[in-house]
């Protein structure tokens, strides 16, 4: 009965017979790089992560890495987590975060680690001070240098001075916090250099622009616009445009797309300028060797111990000063800040950026 109910079935139906049966094959273990928000910020990232999937050879570990995309909410991250936690596929976990003092956010991170997951978090970290078990690295920017360096680029520009805002995504950010503080410290002189504002878009584009209209509007004797976040350089940029200010100076961190075209016309007058296509590629890189418990690759990247002599969290993915053709800045005037630092001329970050096959970073 039985032979003569199998010689009945199409091949199709004893195909899908078949898989029902035996599953499709093992299924590849992911790596997922989940970011803060949807800014072209991550473009570049993204091509790092491909790479370090390529040249890492993940496929041979029956692994790959992905970018997952937030929407720019504490409560999309903690849905993200929550969904990483459940899905059997997922075995490390870079999160660029939000919110630092968010403690759900937190708890799903020790969930994770809890389940054997190893968690870094990448770009902006959680409160190292509150949370700092929560992942065990941190991969990217040193924030508050980031913030001084972007202040000294200020400070040279307008040496008699000026009145300036602060342009930003969400001012709790831990990235946020670090570089508007560290562009003040920078800054210096409070009466000569007066903060009025810091002032926050909550990652929606048409605020931020409409920060920066109310920065001008509201402030007569403003000099200085200053993008923290990626996307607030072209917001300032096209508003500037719009009121014909070509009396502000324009300080901004990164370079998305649009930025870069900006400055390569002279409307940044300075860029500091991350490495997200290091910060995707070495975020990998780290989670891989944790993973597979290769403490030759996790002592390179990371020493026990710091200059300090304190244990070493954090892998520094650099910064640039990037200055337009015919800047009065010189790369004398960050000499303080050592080998941390590279300045480039924008001919040739616009080289850095083709040879990766970039248009931003």
């Amino acid at each position: 009965m039985l032979r003569k109910f199998m010689r009945s079935l199409t091949p199709t139906l004893l195909l899908l017979g078949l898989l029902a049966v035996t599953g499709c094959g093992p299924k590849q273990k992911r790596i997922v790089f989940l970011n803060n928000n949807d800014s072209p910020f991550w473009n570049a990232a993204r091509a790092g992560i491909q790479e370090a999937d390529q040249k890492l050879n993940l496929k041979d570990a029956g692994m790959t890495a992905v970018m997952e995309i937030n929407d720019g909410t504490a409560e999309g991250q903690i849905s993200k987590l929550r969904q990483f936690r459940t899905q059997a596929d997922v075995v490390g976990v870079a999160i660029s975060i939000i919110d630092p003092n968010n403690v759900a956010i937190v708890d799903e991170m020790k969930a994770l680690q809890a389940k054997g997951i190893p968690v870094v978090c990448v770009d902006s970290d959680i409160d190292r001070e509150k949370f700092r078990d929560a992942r065990s690295y941190f991969v990217g920017t040193d924030n508050l240098l980031g913030g001084k360096v972007l202040g000294t680029v200020a400070k040279n520009l307008r040496p008699d001075g000026g009145e300036y805002v602060q342009f930003v995504g969400k001012t709790g950010a831990q990235n946020a916090r670090d570089r508007m503080d560290g562009f003040t410290q920078a800054i210096g002189d409070k009466e000569k250099y007066p903060e009025k504002g810091r002032m926050a878009d909550d990652t929606d584009k048409t605020k931020a622009r409409d920060n920066v209209r109310d920065a001008i509007r509201n402030n007569p004797k403003l000099a200085m616009l200053v993008g923290i976040w990626s996307y607030n350089a072209p917001a300032i940029v096209d508003v500037v445009d719009e009121k014909n200010r070509k009396d502000l100076t324009v300080v901004t961190f990164d370079a998305e797309a649009l930025a870069v075209a900006a400055a390569g016309e002279g409307k940044i007058h300075g860029m500091v300028v991350q490495n997200p296509f290091e910060m995707g590629y070495q975020s990998v890189r780290l989670l891989k060797a944790m993973i597979d418990k290769d403490n030759k690759t996790t002592a390179e990247m990371l020493p026990q111990k710091d200059d300090k002599g304190e244990n070493r969290d954090f892998y520094n993915t650099g910064l640039r000063v990037v200055v337009p053709d015919g800047s009065k800045l010189t790369p004398e005037m960050f000499k303080e800040f050592g080998d941390k630092v590279q300045f480039t001329s924008f001919p040739e970050f616009k080289k850095w950026l083709a040879a990766k096959k970039l248009e931003s970073s």
